[in-house]
């Protein structure tokens, strides 16, 4: 009787990787929200990397083009007001002009910006992980935070109902701290806070729970390693809105 007991153990075992592994795609993008345990589970024994790099180019592109008319509105009053800082003399069709071509860039540059930047923060959490002694490769950490892009893809989508519905764009959502302080617009503490938003929180949490079963690591270290990328997502925030108010 004990002689069978690890057979079993080693087929139920793989019966349940060969589940995980056989995970379908509908299944995995809504189980990122619903049961992220099980999504990174098969991103651990199959990790896929193409949905991610997709999802982190269009959500951009996707922002931009459907809130267009406030989007670009939005963008010439900000040129103006910084053009305007700075001394310059831009005229209006000069103006029209630049509008013109940041339609293009915005949307090309948005797209490559955010695949390069998921790419450089993928590699930066394999670093860590590796510090901590920890295993997995570069291509599951990269398909974990690709996967828990779909959270962010539901923050682009409520911030896009937002614009629709109030008929302004703007580049903080109302689910971050700093839509609750609005006269620290400017500061570091402002940039900050921008970062500090629901749907990142979250977002967080769950590469935290994909970073565990990749790198099997321990709850503290998979703590420290996210706080870290948290932390360091946070400074940049600031630093950029501090620098971004001198020219304002």
């Amino acid at each position: 009787m004990n002689e069978n007991i690890p057979v079993n153990n080693e087929n139920s075992t793989g019966l349940a990787e060969a589940e995980y592994s056989k995970m379908n795609f509908i299944k995995r993008v809504f189980g990122v929200m619903f049961f992220p345990g099980k999504v990174m589970q098969s991103l651990e024994k199959k990790p896929r990397v193409l949905f991610g790099l997709l999802l982190a180019a269009l959500s951009p592109v996707a922002l931009i083009l459907l809130t267009f008319p406030m989007y670009m509105e939005y963008m010439r009053a900000k040129l103006e007001i910084t053009y305007a800082n700075m001394d310059i003399d831009v005229t209006a069709q000069q103006m029209d002009s630049i509008m013109s071509m940041s339609k293009y860039s915005s949307l090309i540059g948005g797209a490559i910006g955010a695949v390069a930047l998921m790419l450089i923060e993928a590699l930066v959490l394999w670093g860590l992980v590796k510090i901590f002694k920890g295993e997995g490769r570069y291509k599951q950490v990269l398909s974990v935070l690709g996967y828990t892009g779909v959270i962010a893809a539901v923050s682009v989508i409520v911030m896009i109902i937002s614009v629709q519905l109030t008929g302004s764009f703007s580049e903080v959502s109302f689910t971050s701290l700093a839509s609750f302080l609005p006269d620290m617009k400017g500061s570091f503490f402002y940039g900050a806070a921008k970062m500090i938003e629901i749907f990142s929180i979250w977002q967080y949490i769950v590469l935290g729970i994909g970073l565990s079963s990749v790198s099997k690591l321990s709850k503290n270290k998979i703590i420290i390693i996210v706080a870290i990328i948290f932390a360091a997502v946070a400074i940049y925030g600031g630093v950029t809105e501090f620098q971004a108010a001198k020219y304002m």
